[in-house]
């Protein structure tokens, strides 16, 4: 049953990532910025449901609000939701760009710490490619990805319990993707999130047996956020 689960875990995380990586974050945006219009910030938006992951709906709001600014041109955060890179506009003056980050932490409750130094150097480096940085409604690309990685890790709980639901993955986690990204995304309300659970319910209802459908129901209850040393 082990060796079950390790195989399956191979399955469900070492292919999707691969696809990932190779995906670039908005290579359309190639206008030249000079270097002293870029400010980075070290920003506590990681997804806490899956690890070395930005989070998109965290992450949203903060982007777009900043791009509202008259001085900002540009915001965006990198794939890991550690760096955030603002684009001010030519002539935004260092009093104007440091009152603006003042408002947004205290606007957003989060803290903003300047980036300087050679880290700022390398942080410039990746951010002129734009691969791996994500501005303001692609964020929802990371919170697609969450989506694959939650649903995976509930697979993965349930067939701890019940290992017949390795061989019904491949559809499972697909549709279970598909709902859990539309909750991250889309969802504002409680009712929308329990219409999501419903169709988390229906899916499992529909594709496993009693003992795998409690499994599964099982896992959603522990929630959505790793527990232990799950991925």
């Amino acid at each position: 049953m082990h060796r079950l689960y390790l195989l399956l875990a191979a399955a469900l995380f070492i292919g999707p990532a691969m696809t990932w990586a190779q995906t670039p974050s908005a290579t359309e945006t190639n206008s030249k910025v000079s270097a002293d219009q870029v400010s980075f910030y070290a920003v506590p938006l990681a997804c806490p449901a899956a690890h070395n992951l930005g989070c998109g709906s965290a992450a949203k709001p903060v982007l777009l609000a900043l791009e509202k600014k008259n001085i900002v041109q540009e915001a965006w955060l990198d794939h890991a939701g550690t760096t955030l890179a603002i684009v001010w506009k030519k002539g935004a003056t260092g009093d104007a760009r440091a009152a603006e980050i003042r408002y947004v932490e205290d606007d957003r409750s989060i803290s903003l710490h300047d980036q300087t130094g050679q880290h700022r150097d390398k942080l410039l480096k990746s951010f002129a490619a734009r691969t791996g940085w994500y501005r303001g409604a692609e964020v929802d690309r990371l919170s697609e990805e969450e989506a694959a990685v939650i649903a995976d890790r509930l697979i993965l709980r349930a067939t701890r319990k019940a290992p017949t639901i390795a061989d019904k993955s491949g559809p499972l986690r697909t549709a279970m993707t598909n709902v859990i990204r539309e909750q991250l995304t889309r969802c504002t309300s409680t009712q929308c999130r329990q219409d999501c659970h419903k169709k988390i319910v229906d899916i499992a209802r529909k594709n496993l047996n009693d003992e795998e459908f409690n499994a599964l129901m099982e896992a959603e209850k522990q929630g959505y956020r790793p527990i232990g040393d799950e991925r």
